[in-house]
């Protein structure tokens, strides 16, 4: 007996275009009253089909059909396809709203935008879900971290693929309009005033490797943040969640004390030092050198004078100012000489280094260095500050541009200067390479030591084309001032 069940044996193509033309084949086809395809308003009724018969129907494929199953609707039930239909789409895209904050939607229209299933934002930042979508337009949220940039829409059908917008969606950053109070002081509340301010997550200030992530309040036109013991005047940056940074246009000035003369200099251990200068009322300490600790207790003290007692020991050198609430130093210009210090040097018929290198000698250290250093100096401005790594051997080395003649000369001089740690360590004396059988020196911490080293003894009894000053397997720091020939 003939059934009278309604059967869908096939239908295709299943890679069909919107407007193409679908062949469903079948058993009392007849009945079927109406072809449901997955999406909105992609019903085909049966006064709509091309043919109706009771082995075929005919249709135009809907432009709101999706990839999906086809259901067949009868007044006995649904027959559902057991195979997806695919369609061949070309998503597209007119228009693209320009401008948007984080967490504020915006709108794409286009053609077959239905078939987009993640929008992709700048530097990936994606975006599967959406406030809406139909044909025509999709609105979605800007994800919080999206930056600036095109949008690339992915799609499926037959085949999946992307299409990138010519239009760049901007993203809203927070800008900074104004900074108050200007100059400011460490650790006190800086108001920052803007646009989009509630945007920013850090805030970076400069000097200060470590971004300032608290704030004393934020809205979208005011933050108020405490600036960082650390920081120092130049520009303030606003990093929003993407990363971004957005850099003022102005500098934020930072008060620090400022030092214009010291005298008496040269001065006994033990007087007064009057130092003068302005916002001195922030120092906390005044550091000298050779002595360890801060002084922290003063004559008097004022904006624009400090009067401070020598601590007995004090070698030459600059002094160092501490800061209140500040992690920052101020190093005077000017160096402190002590009346009764070190008697002064003579000077070299044949300096190697006096404040700087000398008859083209040539700076070859495997240790850092710093050939202009002004922390601890015995004669002149300057002096070699070497930092041996460590447990290495490391080396200070005067390099000869080309060999010296050491006829007329019978000493090598050379004065060393030790911080804490130092004392006791020996110092290779490296001479024209002669690494297997160097002289040895001793450091001595906390004082300056000149050492004589005879020239025929060293092995540069004819010429000398190098010299190093090696750490002999310990690590710290010492100064070496005042190298020459006699």
């Amino acid at each position: 007996m003939k059934s009278g069940k309604v059967e869908l044996l096939s239908f295709g193509p299943t890679g069909a275009r919107h407007g193409d033309t679908l062949v469903f084949i079948g058993k009392n086809l007849s009945k079927v009253t109406s072809i449901q395809f997955t999406g909105t308003a992609a019903m085909i009724e049966q006064k709509n089909f091309v043919m109706h018969s009771e082995e075929l129907i005919k249709l135009i494929v809907p432009t709101s059909a999706e990839k999906g199953f086809v259901t067949l609707k009868t007044a006995d039930g649904d027959i559902v396809s057991k195979t997806i239909f695919n369609l061949n789409v070309l998503t597209s895209v007119t228009s693209i709203t320009a401008q948007a904050r984080p967490g504020e939607n915006i709108t794409i229209t286009g053609n077959y935008l239905n078939w987009v299933t993640r929008i992709t934002f700048a530097r990936d930042k994606l975006a599967t879900t959406f406030v809406s979508k139909s044909i025509n337009q999709i609105v979605v949220t800007v994800p919080a971290d999206a930056e600036t940039g095109p949008l690339i829409l992915s799609y499926g059908g037959t085949d999946s693929a992307d299409v990138q917008t010519a239009d760049t969606l901007k993203v809203t950053l927070p800008v900074t309009t104004a900074l108050s109070p200007n100059p400011i002081k460490h650790q006190t509340n800086l108001t920052i005033t803007g646009t989009n301010l509630d945007l920013a997550k850090k805030i970076i200030f400069a000097g200060v490797a470590t971004p300032v992530t608290t704030f004393e309040s934020q809205s979208a036109t005011q933050i108020v943040v405490k600036v960082p013991a650390g920081a120092q005047t130049g520009k303030v940056t606003l990093v929003a969640a993407s990363g971004v940074t957005s850099v003022s246009t102005m500098d934020l000035q930072v008060v620090l004390p400022a030092i214009t003369n010291i005298g008496p200099n040269p001065i006994l251990p033990l007087d007064n030092l009057t130092i003068t200068g302005t916002n001195l009322d922030l120092v906390t300490g005044v550091s000298f050198t050779g002595i360890v600790n801060p002084v922290t207790t003063f004559v008097s003290q004022s904006a624009t004078q400090l009067v401070v007692k020598v601590p007995d020991g004090t070698l030459k050198g600059k002094i160092t100012l501490s800061v209140l609430n500040s992690s920052l130093t101020v190093i005077s210009s000017q160096v402190l000489d002590l009346i009764g210090g070190l008697p002064p040097l003579a000077n070299f018929p044949y300096p190697i280094y006096t404040d700087a290198l000398q008859n083209a000698y040539q700076n070859w250290s495997w240790a850092a260095n710093d050939f202009n250093s002004t922390a601890i100096v015995r004669q002149g401005t300057t002096s070699i500050k070497a930092t041996y790594g460590a447990g290495g051997y490391e080396g200070i080395t005067f390099h000869a541009g080309a060999p010296t003649a050491t006829s007329g000369y019978t000493k090598l001089e050379f004065s060393v200067f030790g911080e804490a740690g130092t004392g006791g360590k020996t110092l290779n004396v490296v001479i024209n390479g002669n690494w297997g059988a160097p002289a040895t020196v001793t450091v001595l911490a906390g004082e300056w030591s000149t050492f004589s080293l005879d020239l025929s003894a060293i092995g540069a009894s004819t010429t000398l084309s190098e010299v190093v000053l090696q750490s002999a397997g310990w690590s710290g720091v010492i100064h070496i001032d005042h190298v020459g020939l006699r």
